[in-house]
């Protein structure tokens, strides 16, 4: 009988209590637009979208500190597009207790540009696998570095994100 109760009482819990991120897991992306003429040949700019949860930070793509992990957004190499440049937002100095010299982070939304240019017989629509890549904090606490999967689809219409 005590076990039925035991079975019953973990029936009962919230189902969200199993599905809560893991610790660390505070980025994900918001939305992927892409800005330009998409067509063979031309370029464009694919703006990604990056949501943090509150009271988190990341270090930013040029850490004010060589062992810090940086932030870094990633494209896998796919038939008729090139990546030309990767520009990341500038990091916000943030001082954290116990440490002598300000951190640079990015904390809040913020966003990655890829310049991409698309090879003369590109087949659009296309779709780049990319990952970002980042160790979350929270003040002087940092979690093991984590990765985002997602896709970047250029040409043909966009997709609602769910």
């Amino acid at each position: 009988m005590k076990n039925l109760f035991v079975l019953l009482a973990l029936l009962t819990l919230p189902i969200s209590a199993a599905a809560q991120k893991k610790p660390g897991e505070a980025a994900s992306i918001g939305k992927v637009e892409i800005q330009g003429d998409a067509k063979p040949g031309g370029n464009v700019v694919a703006i990604v979208q990056v949501k943090l949860e509150k009271a988190w930070h990341v270090q930013s793509n040029k850490p004010s500190e060589p062992n810090f992990i940086p932030t870094v957004l990633t494209l896998v190499p796919t038939p008729g597009v090139k990546v030309t440049a990767i520009k990341y937002p500038e990091g916000k100095a943030e001082k954290v207790q116990g440490l002598a010299k300000p951190l640079s982070v990015y904390d809040g939304d913020f966003q990655i540009s890829a310049l991409l240019t698309l090879d003369a017989k590109a087949r659009l629509p296309l779709t780049i696998p990319a990952t970002l890549s980042y160790q979350a904090c929270q003040g002087a606490t940092c979690y093991p570095p984590k990765k985002v999967k997602f896709d970047i689809a250029v040409g043909g219409e966009a997709k609602p994100i769910k």
